[in-house]
């Protein structure tokens, strides 16, 4: 299968740059990864076939067991399989709750569920999240008064002798490994595929667009790798004060893809490099068309601060109920008359893409049709693969997260008090 993602790039190009000292490092970085030595999240795809069987495996057991699956989880324990299922989940999925916070009002309407026929995953790749750890204690006195406890709960974790991991063990409860990944690369892994398969995501495809997107995104040659192509575009962007990407959604199936997005950026890139400058991109998001009538004023006449990436399904032109023809006499509402409301989304999009280019911005569009999920497992590997290569640029390492370090200790110090 050739690389199934569609990205038109618009206005979205590399800027005139003489740092020899990047390109040779992209390379020797790209060539390393040629020969094996990969990060993380390229590993995943070496063992795709065992994640699929293992997530077919846990889908087939859960659905024999239950009709519903609450999911608890934060960041990258949540984000990934929210974001499959929400893009390609169907009606023959099981209905499939993220909760991903501890807003207790929120969490509250988890005292209505019917635990008797609700299966429960609890994730966190080090078995330490306190979020994760209070959530599941919260809902432990309602569990253990179950009696199949053991057939309606399944922790994922990377580390057994965590305390989430010796809660498994005195519960008796099964465990699946979290892979030797961080949170917010595992979504092509057990970790985001299972709830996804469990929502109906034909979980087989996103993985093929992502294995057929693979050689592509290794090749030293911008002109022919996409990824490489638009990390230094992004980067160049950057250190011309474009230090803002704003991940534009048209398809609210697709709107949970710019948080994925927003977390695998900001917590990649934010970081302090070796010589104590503060680097990073900071993500942004927005919604077609809502956002149109707020904050497509301040992308159009605010700061030059910004870069865009739109994603937009292309077969949404055809879809919605047609516009009644009730009013011929009112001249206004001729051109929207008769037609499908997905035309007028379509033209939304068009119109607005339109004027960003119009206005000199650097755009670029992916296309994303519901019919091709090959395409979005091709986008979160190029997606990934471009942040990588952007924290080279940086001189930052992509897989650490210190920073945020300091405000668990904190919260944990008022906890203490």
């Amino acid at each position: 299968m050739d690389n199934p993602l569609v990205i038109q790039e618009d206005d979205f190009h590399i800027l005139p740059s003489h740092d020899s000292v990047t390109g040779e490092r992209l390379t020797q970085r790209l060539l390393a990864w040629q020969e094996g030595r990969q990060p993380a999240f390229l590993r995943l795809l070496g063992t795709a076939q065992e994640s699929l069987e293992l997530t077919r495996q846990w889908e087939q057991t859960i659905r024999q067991r239950a009709s519903r699956v609450v999911l608890l989880g934060i960041g990258g324990s949540s984000l990934g399989g929210e974001m499959l299922a929400s893009a390609h989940g169907n009606p023959e999925g099981l209905p499939v709750r993220f909760c991903d916070n501890v807003d207790p009002r929120s969490l509250a309407s988890l005292s209505t569920v019917d635990w008797r026929e609700t299966f429960l995953l609890v994730i966190s790749k080090s078995g330490g999240t306190a979020e994760t750890l209070s959530q599941f204690l919260s809902l432990l006195p309602t569990l253990e008064r179950l009696p199949d406890l053991k057939q309606r709960v399944c922790v994922v974790t990377g580390v057994p002798q965590s305390p989430l991991g010796r809660m498994a063990k005195a519960l008796e409860l099964p465990i699946l490994p979290f892979p030797e990944v961080g949170g917010r690369f595992s979504v092509l892994s057990v970790v985001g595929l299972l709830p996804a398969a469990l929502a109906g995501v034909p979980v087989e495809r996103i993985m093929a667009g992502a294995l057929a997107a693979q050689p592509g995104l290794l090749d030293t040659d911008p002109e022919r790798n996409r990824a490489l192509r638009m990390a230094l575009s992004q980067f160049h962007l950057s250190l011309a004060g474009r230090s803002q990407s704003v991940w534009v959604a048209y398809g609210d199936h697709l709107h949970r893809l710019t948080a994925w997005y927003a977390q695998l950026c900001a917590e990649s890139l934010g970081k302090i490099d070796q010589q104590g400058q503060h680097r990073g991109l900071t993500p942004l998001s927005a919604r077609g068309v809502t956002d149109q009538h707020s904050v497509l004023q301040l992308f159009l006449d605010g700061p030059r601060d910004k870069q865009f990436t739109l994603l937009f399904d292309p077969e949404l032109a055809t879809e919605g109920a047609v516009a009644a023809n009730r009013f011929p006499e009112i001249q206004e509402l001729a051109l929207l008359a008769n037609r499908p409301l997905g035309q007028l989304f379509t033209a939304e999009f068009h119109g607005t893409r339109d004027t960003l280019i119009h206005q000199g911005l650097p755009v670029r569009t992916v296309l994303l049709p519901a019919s091709r999920p090959e395409a979005l497992g091709a986008l979160i590997l190029q997606a990934e693969v471009e942040i990588a290569l952007l924290a080279e640029m940086f001189h930052i390492d992509a897989y650490d997260q210190p920073a945020v370090e300091e405000s668990k200790i904190r919260a944990m110090a008022y906890l203490a008090k």
